[in-house]
């Protein structure tokens, strides 16, 4: 079922979780990256590349931050970069829904909750959700450089920050899943943003020149068919 609004208020860390690896005690050892809960059999979707090769994983969910429940992986698609896990004992009480059309459009109002805010402190991790409005800026292909992952890419407004990868992208109006954040592109700002030191004669001497990076999303579609939908 779809988020649902209470009062006015979103609280986004009811669905959307951070990831661990987790010790020989079963304790977070590294924060991974974010993951997110979805459908009526309470899917655990993240990014793949969030917890391949990362041994046991784990997820706590705020504000209890003394449970941490363990997640095993039930489906992988290495080429879309996506994994399906499953959490045992932990039911959530919200779960989003998939965007159901792949006509995403490129100006489409989103939102992106995740834990690229979260920080290691010598032995303890301080746990920091945010949420980023903006727009899907455009749809691209990149075969070559993301795989599958960059069929009907989705290009974001705002930055994907460290550990952001694994975070819904949902529709601003409903909270729909459209996309999952992979990673960052980096373009130049022309030219408002390009300074130049020029000698007395004109001549360019130094340029430097400010980068933009926006986030990366896979399209919702590839997780649909991930899940049999």
């Amino acid at each position: 079922m779809p988020i649902v609004r209470q009062e006015g208020v979103f609280d986004p860390t009811q669905a959307i979780v951070p990831l661990f690896s987790l010790n020989g005690s079963g304790l977070p050892s590294a924060f991974l990256g974010t993951g997110f809960f979805v459908g009526e059999e309470s899917a655990l979707v993240t990014a793949n590349h969030v917890i391949k090769d990362k041994g046991p994983i784990g997820i706590i969910v705020l504000p209890d931050l003394k449970n941490v429940h363990k997640a095993t992986i039930l489906k992988a698609d290495q080429e879309a970069d996506l994994v399906i896990l499953q959490v045992n004992d932990y039911k959530p009480i919200i779960r989003f829904s998939l965007f159901p059309d792949d006509d995403i459009l490129f100006n489409q109002l989103c939102t992106c909750c995740e834990y690229g805010t979260t920080i290691a402190m010598g032995t303890e991790i301080q746990i920091s959700p945010a949420v980023r409005t903006g727009n899907v800026t455009r749809r691209f292909k990149s075969l070559d450089v993301y795989g599958k992952a960059g069929e009907d890419a989705l290009e974001l407004s705002f930055p994907a920050l460290r550990g952001a990868s694994g975070a819904p992208v949902l529709t601003s109006d409903n909270f729909l899943v459209v996309g999952i954040v992979i990673a960052n592109l980096a373009h130049y700002l022309h030219p408002v943003q390009i300074e130049k030191i020029t000698d007395e004669k004109g001549k360019a001497i130094e340029e430097t020149r400010f980068m933009l990076p926006q986030a990366i999303a896979v399209h919702v579609k590839h997780l649909r068919n991930l899940m049999g939908q």
